[in-house]
C-alpha cells in the first residue's frame, strides 16, 4: 500500500471526531425543530403526536410470525424476498390493524413463517415496534446517518413497551446492544444499538450490560444473501471478560432486524457463555415473506 494511502486513511480517521464536534456544534446553534420527533407534526415538546401515538404504541400492527417478528402483510402490499431489504418491496404509510392482547411472547395458534418454519432462530422470540417503512424508516435512518441522536429517546421509550409485553412477567433481563465494531464506532461516534438500549434500560429499571464485543471487522451487510450474511457474522461476536451471563435471561437489543443474521449470532454468543434465554426488540421489522392466513395474530 503507498504511502499516499496510508496518508488518505490517517486524515481521515483524525477528521472523524472532528466531524462530530462539529455536528454537536450545529445541534446547539440550531436545536431540532421542536414538535413530534418522528414526523414531525404538532405536539408536545419533546411527544409523539397522536397519530404517532396510535400507530406505535395504542394500536401497533400485528405480526405475522410470533417467533422473528415479521408483520403481517397488509392487503395489497407485495411481499419482499429473502435477502432483500426490510421496507424495499413497497411504500406508502403504515397500516394499522388491533393488536392483540398475547403477553410475554406466548403465541397464539398462528403458523411460523416460512424461515422459521425451516430454521426455527436460537432466540426465544423477536418483536419491534413497527415494519420498516414511512416514519419508523426515517427515524432509524437519521439516527444512524444524520446523528439526530435526541431520537434514541422516543425510539427507546417505545421499544420499552414493545420488551415490556415480550419478555415474560417477573424477569428482569439484562439489557444488551447489539455491539459495532471498533472502526464503525469511531467513524460513527456512537452506537445507536446502546443509544436504544440505555432509554429502554432506564425507562424499565432493568440493567444495561454491555456485554457483547465485536471482536472481527465484517464487510457491511447490505446486499448480501441471507447465506452470505450469516457467513459474515460468524465468529465475530465474543461475551466481555468480565461479564457474567449463567442464568440470566437477555433482552438484545437492535435498531432494525432483516434476515435475523446478525441477532442470531449474537444470541449464539451469549447463549454458549450461559445466557438462560435471549429476547430481541428493535425498532423495525420486514414483512414477513407471504400473507398471513385469517386468525388472530400474535402480539406484536
Amino acid at each position: 500500500m503507498g504511502s499516499g494511502k496510508w496518508e488518505l486513511i490517517g486524515m481521515r480517521r483524525l477528521l472523524n471526531p472532528l466531524r462530530v464536534l462539529w455536528s454537536d456544534f450545529l445541534d446547539l446553534l440550531f436545536p431540532p425543530s421542536r414538535g413530534c420527533p418522528l414526523c414531525g407534526a404538532a405536539a408536545e415538546d419533546g411527544e409523539l403526536c397522536s397519530r404517532c401515538r396510535e400507530m406505535f404504541l395504542d394500536n401497533r400492527m400485528p405480526v405475522g410470525c410470533t417467533i422473528c417478528g415479521c408483520f403481517q402483510m397488509p392487503s395489497g402490499k407485495r411481499t419482499g424476498t429473502p435477502g432483500e431489504e426490510p421496507g424495499e418491496s413497497g411504500g406508502g404509510g403504515l397500516v394499522t390493524t388491533s393488536r392483540s392482547t398475547g403477553r410475554g411472547g406466548a403465541p397464539f395458534p398462528h403458523p411460523p413463517c416460512p424461515r422459521c418454519g425451516v430454521e426455527r432462530p436460537p432466540f426465544n422470540a423477536a418483536r419491534a415496534i413497527g415494519p420498516y417503512e414511512g416514519v419508523l424508516k426515517e427515524a432509524v435512518l437519521r439516527l444512524k446517518f444524520r446523528r439526530e441522536r435526541g431520537l434514541a429517546r422516543p425510539l427507546g421509550h417505545l421499544l420499552a413497551a414493545v420488551a415490556r409485553e415480550l419478555v415474560p412477567p417477573g424477569t428482569l433481563p439484562l439489557v444488551v446492544p447489539v455491539p459495532l465494531s471498533r472502526k464503525r464506532l469511531q467513524a460513527r461516534g456512537f452506537n445507536q444499538a446502546e443509544l436504544l438500549a440505555r432509554e429502554l434500560s432506564l425507562t424499565l429499571g432493568w440493567s444495561l450490560v454491555p456485554a457483547l464485543r465485536k471482536v472481527r471487522e465484517t464487510p457491511p451487510q447490505t446486499g448480501l444473501s441471507r447465506a452470505n450474511r450469516l457467513s459474515n457474522l460468524s465468529g465475530c461476536f465474543a461475551v466481555a471478560a468480565d461479564v457474567l451471563l449463567p442464568g440470566r435471561v437477555v433482552l438484545l437489543v437492535d435498531d432494525v432486524i432483516t434476515t435475523g443474521s446478525t441477532v442470531r449470532e449474537c444470541t449464539s454468543t451469549l447463549l454458549a457463555a450461559g445466557a438462560a434465554g435471549v429476547y430481541v426488540v428493535t425498532v423495525a421489522a420486514p414483512f414477513c415473506l407471504r400473507n398471513s392466513t385469517a386468525g388472530p395474530p400474535g402480539d406484536a
